[in-house]
């Protein structure tokens, strides 16, 4: 039988050198992770238990993701230590009394290439690095936050859309983003905008990097033979290497002087930035107005839009700290927010239905981010990884609804569906084929999620084991099922589906709304 993700593997007692002040106990660990593209996948990392005497109900965790160290095995922090700076980071919160639980991310020590700023594949990494600390016999509480820094900042984001429903044994509370690099975009534009600047050692590593879950990209087009010898040698190399390998390398030497505007490059980019959609748990995003590696601009930019969609988003700027300084002065303000938002009580989100139900966001419009959330989050609350071959079906699914809503309905051409603009769609659209065709492959693709005996059709425990992964409870579950199966002979087709959302769509009382953001 496949390993649960977060089941404990091994442990052993972590080499003194690397443990941070304020320790009592440090141990490398190997835990099952969910490779990205289906399957088990082993991941190693750190978890440090603080000194003190352990609470009633145990320590609280911080899911911690680190920032960039490479692409090298030799770079994973739980071989080679965190670097200093981030070790004086958590030794913060261990002196505050959280365990802290680090993940080294997948293929960073273990087999296979690491998804360098993959925020889908390594998100799963950071939970799963909780629960398998929860195994190592210390007195762990459930509750806990994910906090990351710059490349874990960005981890951390993505973990933020996932956590609640992907282990629902554990009792998320929130997200501590430092310095995020929120929009490689902006990232890259900035850092190559000048031919003659020097050459960033993040941007072979990027090139490298987005060519594992990207297989389309080819990092070498356009770049001189110094850029290629470079993103080659990145593939293999620490983030030390590479401040080696760069030094007296300008970008018009390496030929990546403005590749953000390639169009290969900047759709690549633009789909390993965070999304925007409505979190239901907290996050505090703090960023320096005079961070050279990560622009402020994009980390506030974010802030706004993230606030546009009644997340509970809380920004803290500075002025002073250089990028890797955030971990120093931004601990203050985190460790703050952390106890503040640990105490407080989850109030869920009020019900809707219709629009209202599917604008998750409260703002009034529909995007494209609020689909690409609902699918990866569905698939991930039912144990799928992000692209693994049924997972990417329904994600497909649900892109294939919203280009067929906001071809329909987007009348005023500004990417997002108003209400208005909602409701004369589905008058329109609800009784025709056009509707069915838009809804009928997520429908089939979602029963293939759970159709344990591939009749293509669910039967009352598949629909059960569906229901409860998107958080219904039993008897709202029980309700839905009576529902959905419209002639009573025990199983659901995708045409019952269809039907569902359709009603759901129309703002009925049905049992489709499950599919859209319960989880």
């Amino acid at each position: 039988m496949p390993r649960r993700p977060g089941t404990l593997l091994q442990s052993r007692p972590l080499p003194q050198r690397l443990w941070p002040t304020g320790a009592s106990a440090a141990h490398r660990i190997s835990y099952q992770g969910m490779g990205y593209h289906g399957g088990g996948r082993l991941v190693t990392g750190s978890v440090f238990i603080p000194a003190g005497g352990e609470p009633d109900h145990g320590f609280p965790v911080i899911g911690f993701a680190h920032g960039t160290t490479g692409l090298s095995d030799s770079a994973a922090p739980s071989r080679s230590g965190l670097p200093r700076l981030e070790r004086d980071h958590v030794a913060k919160w261990l002196a505050a009394g959280y365990a802290v639980a680090a993940t080294d991310y997948e293929g960073l020590a273990t087999p296979g290439p690491h998804p360098y700023f993959n925020g889908e594949a390594v998100a799963d990494d950071i939970v799963d690095a909780v629960r398998a600390a929860h195994q190592l016999g210390h007195s762990l509480a459930r509750d806990w936050l994910a906090v990351g820094f710059s490349q874990g900042g960005h981890a951390a984001l993505y973990c933020a859309h996932i956590a609640t429903a992907y282990a629902p044994e554990l009792a998320f509370k929130g997200t501590v983003a430092l310095a995020p690099a929120v929009s490689l975009n902006r990232l890259v534009a900035t850092a190559t905008a000048d031919g003659e600047g020097p050459l960033s050692p993040l941007l072979p590593l990027i090139l490298a990097g987005m060519s594992v879950t990207h297989p389309g990209f080819t990092a070498s087009i356009g770049l001189t033979a110094t850029g290629r010898r470079l993103v080659g040698q990145a593939a293999n190399a620490t983030l030390r290497d590479m401040f080696i390998a760069v030094r007296g390398v300008t970008n018009d030497d390496a030929g990546i002087t403005g590749i953000a505007a390639d169009p290969i490059v900047e759709a690549t980019l633009r789909a390993a930035s965070v999304p925007v959609s409505f979190l239901d748990r907290p996050v505090l995003v703090s960023a320096s107005r005079t961070d050279a590696v990560v622009p402020y601009l994009a980390a506030a930019d974010f802030v706004s839009l993230l606030r546009e969609t009644n997340t509970a988003v809380h920004h803290r700027d500075y002025d002073g700290p250089d990028h890797a300084g955030m971990l120093t002065d931004g601990h203050p303000g985190a460790l703050s927010w952390a106890g503040e938002h640990l105490a407080a009580v989850v109030v869920p989100p009020p019900p809707g239905d219709g629009f209202d139900l599917m604008d998750r966001t409260g703002d009034g419009v529909l995007r494209r981010d609020d689909y690409e959330a609902f699918g990866l989050r569905l698939v991930q609350a039912l144990g799928q990884a992000p692209d693994a071959p049924a997972a990417r079906e329904v994600r497909q699914g649900y892109r294939k609804l919203w280009r067929a809503i906001r071809g329909g309905a987007d009348t005023d051409g500004d990417t997002g569906v108003s209400k208005a603009e909602y409701a004369a769609w589905i008058a329109r659209e609800a009784e025709g084929k056009g509707f069915a065709d838009a809804v009928s492959p997520l429908a089939k693709a979602v029963i293939g999620l759970v159709d344990t005996d591939g009749d293509g059709v669910l039967d009352r425990d598949e629909l059960t084991a569906l229901l409860s992964a998107c958080r219904l409870e039993p008897a709202e579950a029980e309700w839905a099922a009576q529902q959905l199966d419209g002639d009573g002979d025990g199983r659901v087709t995708a045409e019952e589906i269809v039907d569902a959302v359709r009603a759901t769509c129309r703002g009925e009382d049905a049992a489709a709304g499950w599919l859209f953001g319960r989880f």
